[in-house]
């Protein structure tokens, strides 16, 4: 049998900050996003296809359902570069593909 002293100690620590920093990732460490293939890219507007409003206006409802949508700029807030031009640009250089079709110039 576990001393209840020995018990108290061992269920203050599992739910210490302590616990869960092992888990999260450490400051300035980056996320790791996987590169898209290069036919889930729009290479006419450089996003994301599944996130291209301009080639298909039907991806909005979705977006909103999301909680995905600028209505200010009209876009999506994950890409949004007037919301926000350094994380939206990050996260849209992140997703590119590192190579382009070669039928894209």
């Amino acid at each position: 049998m576990i001393h209840p002293i020995t018990l108290s100690l061992l269920l203050i620590l599992g739910c210490s900050p302590f616990a869960a920093a092992a888990d999260t990732p450490a400051a300035g460490e980056a996320t790791k996003v996987e590169r898209l293939k290069t036919d889930q890219w729009c290479w006419t507007h450089d996003v994301p296809k599944d996130k291209c409003v301009t080639c298909d206006r039907k991806l909005i409802p979705a977006l909103k359902k999301a909680k995905d949508w600028c209505s200010e700029h009209e876009a999506p807030e994950s890409i949004c570069v007037k919301c926000d031009p350094k994380g939206a640009k990050a996260q849209i250089d992140a997703l590119r593909p590192t190579e382009k079709p070669k039928d894209v110039k």
